[in-house]
């Protein structure tokens, strides 16, 4: 039963982790037209981002052993929808999807570590 429910769950972190880094780029893509394209990548990319692969790794620092690799994933997908979306393949991505993925793993030790100090 357990492992029924760590699967549903992660496969809804990995739906929102899709939505959040791979759809969001095309949204902000599609405003840019409209409006202040600059203001919002800026608002993506330093505040939206790095706030949700820190909610995602403490979520995933509750149980490793099966979601370990989600802030990987997440920044994956970050990576392939700003290449995609932005219609440039910016080496700073690469810069940027690999801050998300230490802040998603610095995440998810620091939860396993509370984790571990509420036990004791």
């Amino acid at each position: 039963m357990m492992k029924k429910d760590v699967t549903k769950e992660s496969v809804l972190w990995l739906a929102i982790s899709i939505a959040v880094m791979f759809a969001l780029p095309f949204a902000v893509a599609g405003l840019a037209l409209e409006c202040s394209g600059m203001a919002l990548c800026m608002i993506l990319f330093f505040i939206v981002n790095p706030i949700y692969s820190a909610i995602l790794g403490f979520r995933c620092g509750r149980n490793i052993r099966q979601m370990w690799n989600l802030p990987l994933v997440s920044s994956i997908a970050f990576l392939v929808g700003t290449w995609l979306f932005f219609d440039i393949k910016e080496v700073w991505f690469i810069i940027y999807a690999a801050v998300y993925l230490i802040i998603g793993w610095t995440a998810m030790g620091i939860s396993k570590y509370l984790n571990n100090q509420k036990k004791i």
